[in-house]
């Protein structure tokens, strides 16, 4: 992406001109995915090869702690919520796995849903203006997920000897990359806690005394851990 005329694909163009309704001459922001924002103005307002005169380029640097989500695979649609609201949070990589108690299998449809959640990352790229397009990834079991090569792991539990968020990332400081795990509807297994706990994720609660929904847990985690690491 550099200064000069920008041409859009067919889907972009059809979206901008018969969607969106941009006329030439509208200023348009357009997103890479990998940092960068661009700014010009509609120069060809064609729905099937739209054109943008490209004025400026601004480069954004990558979060101070890039955070994964370690999502276990949900029902309906909750896994496109976790998608698109993970995304606007700024959310580096969702990890989708399942679990002993996931109710929702997808190994044999995976390719269609990856598909779909790539799009939908898009979209909320979009919408909310983050210049980083997320990884997303599937696994059919947490334990072929390399847990490795994250440095602050967390995880949310129900236990009682389970440690605020704010109280883990107090104590830890977090100098490097975060993981945070969230199970499925009907928690991790004690197999899967004790794997977790083997690799080095604390386990964290959320509210107190409150039980979150999955989905919401994810969402709130997140955005806990980008108000707590990234300000």
């Amino acid at each position: 992406m550099g200064v000069g005329i920008l041409e859009l694909s067919s889907p972009e163009s059809h979206h901008l001109c018969n969607v969106m309704h941009a006329r030439i001459g509208s200023a348009i922001t357009v997103l890479n995915g990998k940092g960068f924002h661009a700014y010009g103005t509609l120069a060809v307002a064609d729905g099937k090869c739209a054109q943008i005169r490209i004025e400026r380029i601004d480069k954004f640097e990558h979060p101070n702690h890039p955070t994964t989500l370690l999502q276990a695979v949900l029902k309906n649609s909750n896994n496109d919520y976790i998608v698109r609201e993970a995304t606007a949070i700024g959310v580096a990589e969702i990890i989708f796995f399942e679990t002993q108690n996931t109710e929702c299998k997808l190994k044999e449809k995976i390719g269609n849903k990856l598909l779909r959640w790539k799009q939908t990352a898009v979209e909320a790229c979009k919408q909310s203006g983050n210049p980083f397009l997320p990884k997303i990834s599937y696994f059919e079991k947490l334990e072929s997920i390399n847990l490795l090569p994250f440095g602050t792991k967390l995880f949310g539990g129900l236990k009682e000897s389970s440690q605020p968020i704010k109280k883990v990332i107090s104590t830890h400081h977090p100098k490097s990359n975060i993981c945070m795990a969230i199970g499925p509807e009907g928690d991790f297994s004690p197999s899967e806690y004790a794997h977790l706990i083997g690799y080095g994720f604390i386990e964290c609660r959320l509210t107190h005394p409150n039980v979150l929904r999955s989905e919401t847990a994810a969402i709130y985690a997140l955005s806990v851990l980008d108000q707590l690491t990234n300000f």
